[in-house]
């Protein structure tokens, strides 16, 4: 560790902000991991048309984070060539603004949240202050089955900032592997996971419903990700061999809508699959308690948070072999299960439902309870800030 607290700044593409406290919510608690060893400042810039003047800036202390949030104005009705050029200069532009405040803050890191724009911005800011640049990459978009990675100049601005940079992080072995697969080099790469913020604790098991045994699917309905539009045709094809149990979903998102009609059409709604909205932290760690296991049908994850949040809660787990599901899931805690394979989810749901029970859920919190604490993840972050400065 260092002898002494290192100036970090942050520079994270997603963040929460006015409009919505949920995006990037996993680097604010990297950030706010780190203030036991570092003094941590947060610059995040959001594009806001309904801003009152050019720049709009928003200066809060949260946790033991600075956060400097400056949201910048963008025409609503302009061409989007002109858009695209008029969000950029922008961009930068609010970055330099936010560093005006923060300007007795002379950072000795350059810490770098998602590619490509605002690592640009964080290679420029490190040559700019003669510091080291690190860059965490959190998205998906590296994955094959994604596929949303590229553009003729995406590309060589990425692999340059990326070799350019003093370290490069991912949140999974899953992720590393993908970007390395995308030429996206560096001499010094790791993996440090998420902080996962559940409350490492289990209220007494009780099934309810009557002998109906449940399990719980937490999404932000992506299908394309998720894949719950497969995981209800293996409920379809579970229901030929038993009813004894009850799918329970989480959550929100693009496709919500669309997914319950398969639910629908498959004849599942209200019998087999019930939908039970968005949930807040503490009323989510409560279903993780009150079910007896999770399932995740994901196609890619690049970490899989919900599946580290219900083992510290004690309830196992079926997974698909992705995100840092293959690092984390052994017998003691659930079964892995091939990508896009039906037969296997349905063979592993039918059998965690004979055998969930058998589970130590005390074993099953050991299994994560001390990897993915603040503590750990901070300590992970603060030693390759050491190694980086050392290298310099």
């Amino acid at each position: 560790m260092s002898a002494s607290p290192l100036n970090i700044l942050f520079l994270p593409r997603w963040y929460p902000h006015r409009y919505d406290p949920m995006p990037g919510l996993f680097i604010q608690r990297q950030a706010e991991a780190l203030t036991t060893w570092h003094h941590v400042v947060v610059l995040y810039v959001h594009p806001d048309p309904h801003c009152p003047s050019e720049f709009e800036i928003d200066f809060a202390e949260e946790n033991g984070v600075t956060a400097v949030r400056v949201y910048y104005k963008i025409p609503e009705t302009v061409l989007p060539g002109i858009y695209q050029a008029l969000n950029l200069s922008s961009f930068y532009r609010a970055h330099q603004r936010g560093l005006e405040v923060v300007g007795d803050f002379i950072p000795d890191v350059i810490h770098s949240h998602i590619l490509t724009r605002t690592a640009l911005i964080g290679h420029l800011m490190s040559r700019r202050y003669r510091v080291p640049h690190v860059i965490s990459e959190h998205w998906s978009r590296y994955f094959q089955e994604n596929g949303t990675y590229r553009g003729w100049l995406r590309k060589p601005v990425t692999r340059y900032v990326v070799g350019k940079a003093a370290a490069m992080i991912a949140v999974s072995e899953a992720l590393k592997h993908a970007m390395i697969a995308c030429h996206l080099s560096n001499l010094h790469y790791f993996v440090v996971p998420n902080v996962v913020t559940s409350p490492l604790r289990i209220d007494k098991h009780q099934q309810r419903h009557g002998s109906r045994k449940q399990f719980l699917h937490v999404s932000c309905f992506d299908d394309r990700a998720k894949n719950i539009s497969g995981l209800f045709e293996a409920i379809a094809e579970l229901l030929k061999r038993r009813s004894d149990f009850r799918c329970l979903l989480a959550g929100e998102g693009p496709d919500l809508e669309r997914i319950q009609q398969v639910a629908v059409d498959l004849d599942l709604m209200g019998k087999t699959v019930f939908f039970v909205g968005l949930k807040a932290q503490k009323d989510l760690t409560g279903l993780y308690e009150q079910v007896d296991f999770t399932v995740l049908s994901s196609r890619y994850e690049t970490f899989g948070t919900v599946l580290i949040e219900s083992l510290a809660c004690g309830a196992p787990v079926v997974s698909t072999a992705v995100g840092i599901a293959p690092e984390v899931i052994t017998d003691r805690n659930g079964i892995l299960v091939p990508v896009n394979d039906k037969q296997a989810l349905v063979e592993a749901i039918d059998r965690m439902l004979d055998q969930f029970s058998s589970f130590d859920r005390e074993a099953i919190r050991a299994t994560v309870q001390d990897r993915y604490s603040p503590q750990s993840v901070g300590s992970q972050l603060s030693a390759i800030y050491t190694q980086i400065m050392g290298n310099v």
